[in-house]
This record gives C-alpha cells, sequence and structure tokens, in this order.
C-alpha cells in the first residue's frame, strides 16, 4: 500500500476552472439537490488539472489514491462518449460538505454510475466557516497531543454531561485485573476478591501466537510483576493510554484469565458482560492484526489518505460567512463508521459483544477515532456529535438504551421495553453484524455472544435455547441462508440451531416489520439443552426438540415430480398442476410462495441439481409445520392511478412455515433438521397432514 505523502495546497479563486468555482459556493454546494454539472468526461476532467486547476487536479489525485490505474479509469469514464448524455457531475450530499463526483448517463437510472469518488470539505474550529461544517482536521499522528486532548474531551462530555451514560465508580472489579497505577514499576495481575473500582477494558486481535499469557504456571509470577518490556507493543499501548487518563486498572482476556484451566476460562467468559458492561471504557485496537503491530502504528498507517488535498475560499451568503475550506477523500462512503466493520479487529466474533456492551469505547482506527457512548458518536473528522446509525445498521447503542444504566441493579426492576423491539435487534444484530465474523473454534460461536444474549434475557425475561428464544421458538426456528452451509460434524450443537453451521450470512425465515400475527401449528412438548457449566448461554454439549405437529414425508408431496434446484442458492421449488406437482422454471425468492407452490430452503447443498428430489426421498426427508403467519401480499397491484376506489388494502395473506427434516436413524421418530419449507394456506396444500410428536437433535 501506498504511503505518499499528501501535501495541503492552497489556492485563490484563480486557479479554479469555471466548473470547479461551483464548489465554492456554498448555497449551491450545500442546498442543492439535483448534481451539478462538471466535466464531460475523465479525460476532460485531466486535461483542466493539467492546465492549471488545482481542485481538478485534486479530483485526479483522489483516484490515484485509491489506487486505481488512471488509464483504466480514463476508459471507464470514457468509454461511453458516443453517448451525449455522458457527464461527471458532483452530487451534494446535504449538509457538513459531503458531495460524490461522479460519472453517470444522464436519462438513465440514477444508480447506473460507472465510478464515484467521495469527498467532504472540513475547516478549522477557528474558521467561520466552523458554522457550515462539522468536519474538522485529523491528526496525521494517533500518539500526538491533539488526538489525546480529544480523547480527554470526549471522557469529560460523557462523564459531566451525560446522565443516561452514568459513569460509576463502583462496580465489582473482575475477578483479576492488571494494575497499572505506579507509572515506574511493572504493571501486575491483581487479584480483586470482590473489590470495586473502574477499569478499561481491552479488545484486539492475537494474530496467532498469544505472546504473554497468564496460565497456571506463570498465574504466581504475573500477581508479583508483568515486566511491561515482555508484553506485546499492544498492550504496551493501552497501558500507555490507560495510565495519561489516570486509569489504574485495564483488563485483557489472556493476562486476566488463566489460559490452560477450562474451569477458570468456563467461569470468567460467563462473567464476560459484566466486565464490558460495567467497565468504565473499552479500547479498541480496531486497525491492528496482531497484538505485536501496536495501537498507535497500525492506526497511523492509512491516515494519510484522510489529510487534505486542497484548501479552497468558500462564502455563504445567506449565512453572511465565508472562510477557508479543505477538501479530503471520505474513503467509506456516506459515512465515518462505514468502515469500522472491515477494520480487522471487527471481523472477529468474539469483538461483537465487547463493542455492543461496553458502555463507552474507543476505537483507534485505521484512518481515525472513534467514539460511542450510550448518548454520543464522534470521529476525529466529525468531532461532534452524529444521532446516525454508527457501527452496524442495528447499532449497539439501541441495545444500550433499553437496558438498565447498570447490569448491577435491582433484577425486580422493570426492563421497560416490548419484547418485539429487543427481538427485532437481535435478529437484525446476528444478520447485520455478527455471522460471518471469523471464530477459530465453532465450538465458540455461542459463547462469544453469551454477553449480549445474557443481556436480552434481562431485558425481555425470555428462556436462551442454544441460540434461540423459547417464547420465540416458532419463529426462531426458521433461519436460513442463500448460501449453502457447512455443518461441522463434530458440532455439539443440535440441528435446529443456527449455532450447528458454519453460517455465514443471516437471515429470519420472517421479517418482523412485515409478518404479524403468528397462528402455531406445532406444539412445543419439550426442549432440553446442556450446556457447560449449566449456564444457559455457554458451551453447548447437547440438545433436543420435541414437537407436536403436522407431519408429512416429502415424497408423498412430490407424487413423482421433478422439482428443480437452483443453483444459485439452496432453493427449489414444486408446484402443483392438475393434481399432480410439476417442476416449478421459476425457482427464486418470494415474499411469499407463489401460488400452488411449495417453497423448500435447504441448510447444505443436496449434490446432484438435477436429482435434488430423489436424493431428498432417499434420505427419508419429511416436512413438518411450524406456525402460519400473515403478511401483506405485495404481488397483487394497487389500483392503477385514475381509477377511484376506496379503503384498498393489501391482501392478506396466510403462509405457513415448517421445517424440512430427515431421520437420525438412531431412535423413532427422532431427525434432525436439513432446511425449511414455506406454502400457502389458501392452496390447500397445507391440508391432510397427520399429527405426530417427533423429536429434532
Amino acid at each position: 500500500m501506498s504511503t505518499t505523502t499528501i501535501s495541503t495546497t492552497e489556492i485563490k479563486a484563480a486557479s479554479l476552472c469555471h466548473l470547479c468555482k461551483q464548489v465554492q459556493d456554498l448555497d449551491r454546494l450545500i442546498a442543492h439537490e439535483d448534481p451539478i454539472a462538471h466535466c464531460r468526461s475523465w479525460t476532460a476532467l485531466c486535461q483542466s488539472a493539467e492546465g492549471g486547476c488545482k481542485l481538478c487536479g485534486a479530483f485526479v489525485k483522489a483516484e490515484e489514491i485509491r489506487r486505481h490505474p488512471s488509464e483504466t479509469l480514463a476508459r471507464d469514464f470514457d468509454k461511453d462518449m458516443n453517448w451525449p448524455e455522458t457527464q461527471i457531475t458532483i452530487m451534494p450530499q446535504g449538509r457538513n460538505g459531503l458531495f460524490i463526483l461522479e460519472q453517470r448517463e444522464l436519462f438513465r437510472h440514477p444508480f447506473k454510475d460507472v465510478v464515484s469518488i467521495w469527498f467532504e470539505l472540513y475547516t478549522n474550529s477557528d474558521d467561520p466557516l466552523r458554522v457550515v461544517f462539522a468536519g474538522r482536521e485529523i491528526s496525521q499522528n494517533s500518539q500526538s497531543e491533539e488526538s489525546a486532548a480529544l480523547l480527554d474531551r470526549w471522557i469529560k462530555t460523557c462523564r459531566e454531561n451525560h446522565p443516561l451514560c452514568s459513569w460509576s465508580k463502583d462496580h465489582i472489579l473482575p475477578t483479576r485485573v492488571v494494575d497499572i497505577s505506579d507509572h515506574g514499576s511493572d504493571p501486575f495481575l491483581y487479584e480483586s476478591h470482590g473489590e470495586r473500582g473502574e477499569w478499561v477494558t481491552l479488545s484486539h486481535c492475537w494474530g496467532g501466537a498469544a505472546g504473554v499469557t497468564t496460565t497456571s504456571s506463570t498465574l504466581h509470577d504475573h500477581v508479583a510483576s508483568i515486566p511491561e518490556e515482555t508484553l506485546p507493543q499492544t498492550f504496551r499501548d493501552a497501558i500507555t493510554i490507560c495510565r495519561r487518563m489516570g486509569f489504574r486498572y485495564i483488563w485483557i482476556d489472556s493476562l486476566c484469565i488463566i489460559q490452560d484451566i477450562h474451569e477458570d476460562w468456563t467461569a470468567e467468559s460467563s462473567q464476560m458482560f459484566r466486565v464490558y458492561a460495567n467497565a468504565s471504557l473499552n479500547i479498541s485496537a480496531a486497525a491492528a492484526r496482531s497484538s505485536t503491530e501496536g495501537i498507535f502504528t497500525s492506526s497511523n498507517h492509512d491516515r494519510h489518505f484522510r489529510a487534505s488535498l486542497v484548501s479552497i475560499p468558500c462564502h455563504s451568503k445567506k449565512l453572511d460567512v465565508s472562510g477557508i475550506a479543505s477538501l479530503r477523500i471520505q474513503m467509506h462512503g456516506n459515512g465515518p463508521w462505514r468502515i469500522l466493520p472491515d477494520q480487522p479487529l471487527h471481523k472477529r466474533a468474539w469483538v461483537l459483544q465487547e463493542s455492543v456492551l461496553s458502555p463507552r469505547r474507543v476505537d483507534f482506527g485505521a484512518y481515525e477515532l472513534y467514539w460511542e457512548c450510550r448518548t454520543a458518536t464522534y470521529t476525529e473528522g466529525y468531532p461532534i456529535s452524529s444521532d446516525g446509525d454508527t457501527f452496524f445498521d442495528a447499532s449497539g447503542r439501541q441495545l444500550q438504551r433499553m437496558e438498565p444504566v447498570s447490569l448491577d441493579t435491582n433484577p425486580e426492576i422493570n426492563w421497560g421495553p416490548h419484547p418485539e423491539n429487543a427481538l427485532a435487534w437481535w435478529y437484525r444484530m446476528l444478520g447485520n453484524a455478527y455471522l460471518g465474523r471469523s471464530i477459530t473454534k465453532h465450538g465458540d460461536l455461542l459463547p462469544a455472544l453469551a454477553g449480549v444474549a445474557e443481556t436480552v434475557a434481562k431485558l425481555i425475561g425470555y428462556s436462551y435455547r442454544a441460540g434461540l428464544w423459547l417464547e420465540d421458538m416458532h419463529r426462531g426456528l426458521l433461519w436460513q441462508s442463500t448460501f449453502a452451509l457447512d455443518r461441522p460434524a463434530d458440532t455439539a450443537v443440535p440441528s435446529w440451531s443456527w449455532a450447528s453451521t458454519q453460517l455465514p450470512w443471516y437471515a429470519s425465515g420472517l421479517e418482523l416489520h412485515r409478518y404479524s400475527a403468528t397462528t402455531p401449528k406445532a406444539e412445543i412438548i419439550g426442549i432440553n439443552v446442556d450446556n457447560s457449566g449449566d449456564n444457559d448461554f455457554g458451551q453447548v454439549l447437547s440438545g433436543c426438540l420435541r414437537l407436536k405437529t403436522r407431519f408429512k414425508p416429502l415424497a408423498q408431496m412430490l407424487n413423482e415430480a421433478e422439482p428443480i434446484y437452483n443453483q444459485t442458492g439452496n432453493m427449489f421449488t414444486m408446484m402443483r398442476m392438475n393434481n399432480r406437482w410439476q417442476a416449478a422454471e421459476d425457482a427464486g425468492v418470494y415474499a411469499s410462495p407463489p401460488h400452488g407452490k411449495l417453497l423448500c430452503t435447504l441448510d447444505e447443498h443436496p449434490g446432484d441439481a438435477s436429482n435434488c428430489h430423489s436424493h431428498l426421498i432417499n434420505r427419508g426427508a419429511v416436512c413438518v409445520q411450524l406456525a402460519g403467519f400473515i403478511h401483506r401480499d405485495r404481488r397483487e397491484a394497487p389500483p392503477r392511478r385514475g381509477e377511484y376506489v376506496t379503503n384498498w388494502k393489501e391482501p392478506e395473506v396466510v403462509t405457513i412455515f415448517g421445517l424440512m427434516l430427515e431421520p437420525t436413524g438412531i431412535s423413532e421418530n427422532e431427525f434432525k433438521r436439513i432446511g425449511i419449507v414455506e406454502e400457502a394456506e389458501e392452496d390447500g396444500i397445507s391440508l391432510d397432514w397427520n399429527v405426530k410428536t417427533i423429536t429434532i437433535v
């Protein structure tokens, strides 16, 4: 990766071409809702830059920074120059000086842009334009006095002005913490024995060899002293940050959990949610791929990409203000928080709960610092609070705002939120932020989420079983993926749980905002899950689910049909015509099953796509019903414009959802899950099913 230094050039109006002078008029740039025409081609843009326009030069430089060969871009931009409507435009994105330079074909679909580059204008805190732009300069060194002062200001603001954040120094300390209070001496491992105080947590990537860890053989030595020079650079940087802020204790997993004693790991991991939720601050080494890279070095590596490209004089007649605005690349689309999920740390499954549960977090990212607490979000480039979504669309702040300020509060407290709110957050969190992250041991998939699950359980009072909620089991069982899944042969998690698979992406079979009025078609007779250490949120050792449900072998439903397997996913459909099943040519994803069809989504690739039905029949596949759900049928078009229709409503459709199972061959009426099925109730497909009590493992 290039580390070319970007120098800031302050230019005068005379250094701009007539097209770029449009950017100086902030009333036009900020208030404009339509694209502002610029050069007709990439070649013309380069020619303008060569002719002396500094802003056009900055646009060209931006593409070099984004590591695209200019020759390729020239071809991309100019390939349709025989079309007279081709145009490079500046697309304003509202206030804060954000805009996009893009090539588009006018009068065509607005999203079919060949190339787009995001930019933002910012200014200094003492410039008159500070009333226009929220963006500020980003220090080129995360260890600088400017960055340290900014972090101090965020902490001070949170302590003094955020009642919701409720900063407390009186929580029960974790079992062990690292004492770093004496600047002149080495840190040491402190066993708290229930004492109270405040501490900081560190989130980091181990990155291969763990380096210095606490084990049964090093515990005694670490209680006496942990030589600082033996610690990896990330740990040493975290200690530097904590000492400068005045904290005495820091919690680091590899030092505070005895790594070679399983009982200690189980006990401490079960308390992980309290460790993070009650910590004063979480320091996140987001850009470091290993503990040896260091917090400061890793977060400085790409900061030059966020340096100023050029500074230009700008003005606003409406606000009667003028000043100097600087231009930089927005490396992450429409918001600085969008880059965090791509940082090395946030690709780890364990880190999700650390991020969500921590009441305050500072991320040392590749491009800048990020702050999030229950009340506000800040970035180094936008140090003024933002109320937008942050780390992921279902932001952890949504959960934090539902829960009590402290997890040490009276358990009889009225937790408040409607369960549907927390459940909606839970399902979005699984799909948007958790599944698909890397995890070394598949068996840790549920323990790595235990803290979040326990918090949600306290919120809504539901019982947690192997990743699903007992009170929402009919819906929770209907997870699916559009990709073929791997189910590890040695997994102890029952097949009915999403955690039994290496699920790259999660989708509930039901979108909560679309479906309502559940009508159970199956009765849950019993559910038994054996967890390590009798912790409902911990590692699963075994599990089974007993249902009294409507049941039909797949062979009876196919009746010599040859359904088509959709090779782009795991989905195939069967269509009933003339009292027999025929293959459906239009297999695909529907808001609900098309009339007369049974829609099946398999967990695993069935092998030969052309012989899918025979493969499933030979495995003894059966279908069972779980529940019917009412939703709006959007396949029926509303009245045409001009027609007089009163009180038209989208028709309601009942869809029956269920599971596809296969016998285990171990016990009679014992099955394991292999997929889900959907059918429209009105078509009569769901009739004439036998009722049977079965066990799913």
